[in-house]
């Protein structure tokens, strides 16, 4: 199978996760509002190409009669689920991985409403217990920090409301629809923080790339990065200095699971290791000005 036909699965499956956290976190408290129809259709007008993923293709139609009458969708909710546990069920699911993308859909569908209720946020509190294995992943850390209120003292108070909001959006656009925002690169005014956004020194460092690139394959990175003094990696080991992401194809959404090798840099950094992680983007710009 050739590298765009494996990218397009990769992209494919990552849009099924989202979408479906996106569908558990509308039905978190038990009902569907209207807000709610609004922003999952925007979201199938945004990412159109999620109605082409295995056994969504009928959801669209659900959503078209939801539209007009937001009781519609609650009522179909067992037909809905029936059509996320087949997807969960393909070869599209990857269960570490799909978890934390449908993590993301999850807080997207509790907060496209612009609404925080009681009941969600004791849902998604079991939502989390349920996936403690998740742990070392840093969406699902900081939203166990943000509802540690409610998991100690089981109460909902309207200052941890408040915090849960701040944390959501740092990955989802709050005030349009809750769709996800889309990551950014090393700039003053906007950074993600997973990223690092310091001077790179490349020579006698070790770079690793994750993904597929928009400016060279594997070999041809592989003497760009030796041109300049860099040793180039394929695998990754707690000795690279630098991993880098690259970005072809990929909806890359911020803060969102990158691969395995994005996580386990974020896991080694938390163990001291010194990796720093790159945008393609960024590591393209210091290399050009180099």
């Amino acid at each position: 199978m050739d590298l765009d036909r494996l990218n397009y699965n990769a992209n494919q499956s990552k849009l099924g996760n989202l979408f479906l956290g996106f569908f558990e976190g509308l039905f978190l408290d038990g009902r569907v509002r209207i807000q709610e129809i609004e922003a999952l259709i925007k979201w199938v007008e945004q990412y159109p190409e999620a109605v082409n993923v295995p056994h969504f293709d009928n959801l669209y139609q659900v959503l078209v009669k939801a539209a007009e009458n937001p009781d519609f969708l609650l009522s179909r909710h067992q037909e809905v689920q029936a059509s996320l546990d087949t997807f969960k069920k393909s070869k599209y699911f990857k269960e570490h991985t799909g978890d934390v993308q449908r993590l993301h859909g999850v807080i997207a569908g509790l907060s496209c409403d612009q609404e925080y209720s009681d009941n969600e946020l004791f849902a998604l509190n079991d939502w989390l217990n349920q996936h403690n294995y998740l742990k070392d992943d840093p969406i699902y850390r900081e939203l166990l920090i943000a509802l540690n209120h409610v998991r100690v003292l089981n109460r909902v108070s309207e200052d941890s409301k408040e915090v849960l909001k701040i944390t959501i959006g740092k990955y989802v656009q709050l005030n349009n629809f809750g769709l996800p925002n889309l990551v950014v690169t090393s700039t003053r005014d906007n950074q993600n923080p997973d990223f690092y956004h310091g001077n790179v020194e490349i020579i006698g460092k070790t770079i690793c790339l994750t993904g597929a690139s928009n400016r060279h394959t594997k070999a041809e990175w592989k003497n760009v990065i030796e041109a300049k003094g860099g040793i180039f990696k394929d695998d990754l080991t707690k000795t690279v200095d630098y991993l880098v992401i690259c970005n072809k194809g990929n909806p890359h959404w911020a803060h969102m699971s990158y691969g395995r090798k994005f996580e386990q840099a974020l896991k080694w950094q938390k163990d001291g290791a010194n990796i720093r992680i790159l945008t393609e983007d960024d590591f393209s710009n210091f290399l050009e000005g180099n």
